[in-house]
């Protein structure tokens, strides 16, 4: 326990200090989390860097140590005002992340901005009884962590019959199952965090399909009634044509004979 509330109190104490060092500053970031000095950002929203400073002079914006102006990524999409020391991207997208700075008059302070996860799945997933499933979990973000649940369980390599996979270099990205039963059906949830999730107070990125499971001879029975129907549809036309030969030939004997 003791060692527990020194760590808390270790913790709180770092991040005090790394606050007042920065009101001592004469330029002044606008992180979200100061202690890892970081900016968070929507995917396709926003992306606002400032850095506060007293002094009149235009900042000097780069990233990856690059000045924005020469990062061919971001030209014709961001725009400077000198005046509020301001660094914007309109339409921030998922490469946008990185290692921003902004210098002024010798000194310089590093902003990290991090794209929060964005995770999506197929919202329905069909599969037959005895066949193999497998669901890809689409991630955007700035190094995501994926994870599954089924129901109240969170999916493992070792949970059952699961087995995750990577995909793009993204851990998890895959869910496969073989030998599915129909006790599988249900809701499977990707889940998505970051740095942004870790370090603050970003909403945990989520999204689910609904599994069906189809019995084997599922597709059997709509044939076996399609026959059904053409049986008795024959068996009609069959019982249909007797009567009227039969009607026919009875009229036909008692018509009146030539003379």
């Amino acid at each position: 326990m003791e060692a527990k509330f020194l760590a808390s109190a270790l913790s709180f104490l770092s991040i005090f200090l790394a606050i007042y060092a920065q009101s001592l500053d004469t330029l002044v970031p606008n992180y979200d989390n100061v202690e890892h000095r970081m900016k968070f950002y929507d995917i396709r929203g926003p992306l606002v860097l400032s850095c506060k400073s007293e002094s009149t002079d235009p900042l000097i914006w780069k990233k990856n140590h690059t000045n924005v102006m020469n990062v061919d990524v971001l030209k014709g999409r961001f725009k400077l005002i000198n005046d509020e020391k301001k660094f914007i991207i309109d339409r921030a997208e998922a490469h946008d992340d990185g290692l921003y700075s902004c210098e002024i008059n010798g000194e310089s302070r590093d902003i990290h901005a991090v794209a929060r996860v964005v995770v999506r799945v197929p919202s329905n997933t069909a599969v037959v009884e005895g066949e193999k499933m497998s669901v890809t979990c689409s991630v955007l973000g700035t190094a995501p962590q994926l994870s599954w649940t089924f129901g109240n369980v969170t999916l493992k390599n070792n949970t059952d019959r699961f087995v995750l996979k990577a995909e793009n270099n993204i851990e998890n990205a895959i869910l496969t199952m073989d030998n599915v039963t129909l006790d599988d059906r249900g809701e499977y949830k990707c889940i998505g965090r970051n740095a942004a999730n870790d370090y603050g107070n970003s909403t945990v990125a989520s999204d689910f399909t609904t599994v069906r499971v189809k019995g084997k001879f599922a597709a059997l029975w709509p044939f076996l009634g399609i026959c059904a129907e053409v049986l008795i549809l024959c068996l009609i036309i069959l019982i249909y044509e007797k009567r009227r030969n039969k009607s026919e030939l009875e009229e036909s004997d008692t018509d009146p004979q030539e003379q």
